[in-house]
């Protein structure tokens, strides 16, 4: 798709070697061209890579042109196509168009005519496109480096923007990797504290006897080994916001100390007779559960309750599928800056084994996995292939079906009950499956499984023939 007047990408089938150099030489700074000279290879490199049009020579030698046309449209109804034939045969041209050919051009080919022909088929895509975007719109959002499209996450979203204008303690749970620190960030960057200090203090890094001195600071001779006096986070997030992680690995003692602070805003260095006031925020986190951790004694009911006035709860990656595609993206886009790889866009089959992994590790185990796959490989596409064998080995050990496009599609998992079930009920219950995933998009369901939106429709129509 052509963002930001992006040049366009122009796949060019044409088994003559010169013709294509001509067609290359006419589009020559005002587009991005792929040539093959081959049906199957076109038919691959549209799988595989986002083209904006097509120039199809309909006399290829080793398909039929008008076969290849009727292929193309069942993987993509949208994109234009413009035929080349190398003579004038009104009745060719007419079928053509009756397989939805965009245009059409005839050898030889003058530069103007050629022109006109694919910057219209290009700028009638675009408007095709932006109507579209204006009766679905995009609802997904980026927000203070996080991305999102899933309803729990834009509520969260919407939470942060209301209450980080107050003053009120938040109190983030979630797994580790889900992005616990990303959220207290947004706070302190949605607040008036916006341009004070963000502290932040990992709890769990840091050893039990040093966690106060780390917190409050300490004099000159406290204990063994302060050789100079130390000030703690505490005092270095004045006027700005503290962030205490992992605040159920704060020793049982250390945290009635931290309740009198948050009560009073003043605290006491290690050593010291004297008291130190401060203007903080607090946020805390913990990946544990905080009323089992309460009940267990290692989590103070009255901390817990005094921090909790905001509590975040951020779901598991698993439980917000949807946010998947849109976050690895985000994250491929900026690791091949980072890896300097000319890494863009995630195949379709790839996007599908993401979505589908459980993501034990959340958002932080996903980072790793992009981030492995385009150190080892170069782009411009992330193929399935080159993802770890734990993302394809559960879709590799399910039933694999072959729809009516030739793409290879997950089943659901087989009864209990040992029956087996016809084929088209497995097909429909795989084809309703990723149609939740994709909140019933059909557009967006074709895509995912690889097959034109008319065979989705095809289908479902047949579904209700056979009950």
């Amino acid at each position: 798709m052509l963002e930001n007047n992006a040049k366009p990408t122009i796949l060019i089938v044409e088994d003559n070697k010169t013709t294509a150099l001509i067609y290359q030489s006419f589009l020559a700074d005002r587009a991005l061209v792929k040539h093959v000279s081959q049906g199957r290879d076109a038919l691959e490199r549209l799988r595989s890579e986002p083209i904006d049009l097509i120039l199809l020579d309909i006399g290829l030698p080793d398909t039929d042109g008008l076969e290849l046309l009727r292929q193309i449209r069942q993987f993509d109804r949208e994109i234009p196509v413009i035929i080349v034939t190398s003579k004038a045969d009104s009745s060719l041209v007419l079928t053509a168009m009756q397989h939805q050919a965009t245009d059409y051009l005839q050898k030889p080919v003058e530069k103007v005519r050629f022109l006109v022909t694919v910057n219209n088929a290009i700028q009638q895509l675009e408007l095709k496109r932006k109507l579209n975007a204006v009766s679905q719109p995009n609802v997904y959002q980026v927000f203070h480096g996080m991305v999102a499209q899933s309803k729990p996450m834009l509520e969260l979203f919407e939470v942060v923007r209301k209450a980080a204008k107050s003053d009120a303690s938040f109190f983030i749970t979630g797994e580790s990797g889900t992005g616990k620190e990303l959220f207290a960030e947004a706070v302190h960057f949605e607040s008036k504290r916006r341009n004070r200090p963000f502290v932040a203090i990992n709890c769990a890094a840091i050893p039990h006897q040093l966690l106060e001195s780390e917190l409050f600071g300490h004099v000159k001779g406290a204990f063994t080994g302060a050789n100079s006096n130390r000030t703690g986070a505490a005092q270095r997030a004045h006027s700005g916001t503290l962030f205490l992680d992992e605040l159920g690995e704060l020793p049982y003692e250390l945290q009635s100390k931290l309740l009198r602070f948050i009560e009073r805003r003043e605290f006491t260095p290690v050593g010291s007779d004297r008291t130190t006031k401060v203007d903080v925020r607090f946020i805390c986190a913990t990946n544990r559960d905080p009323l089992d951790a309460i009940k267990k004694g290692q989590l103070r009911e009255d901390l817990y309750y005094r921090l909790s006035v905001i509590p975040i709860i951020i779901p598991p990656l698993r439980e917000r599928a949807e946010d998947i595609p849109l976050i690895a993206q985000q994250i491929l886009k900026r690791v091949a800056v980072q890896e300097g790889k000319a890494f863009n866009a995630i195949s379709a089959t790839a996007e599908t084994l993401l979505h589908d992994y459980s993501w034990p590790g959340n958002v932080r185990e996903l980072i790793n996995v992009i981030r492995k796959v385009v150190t080892l490989n170069d782009g411009p596409i992330l193929a399935a292939r080159m993802l770890p064998s734990e993302l394809i080995r559960p879709a590799a050990t399910n039933t694999a079906l072959q729809n009516t496009a030739g793409v290879s599609v997950e089943a659901s998992n087989p009864q209990d009950n040992g029956l087996v079930q016809p084929l088209w009920l497995v097909e429909k219950q795989m084809i309703e499956r990723a149609l939740q995933k994709c909140n019933y998009n059909i557009r967006a369901t074709a895509r995912i499984l690889e097959v034109s939106p008319s065979t989705l429709y095809r289908k479902m129509k047949q579904w209700k023939l056979q009950g």
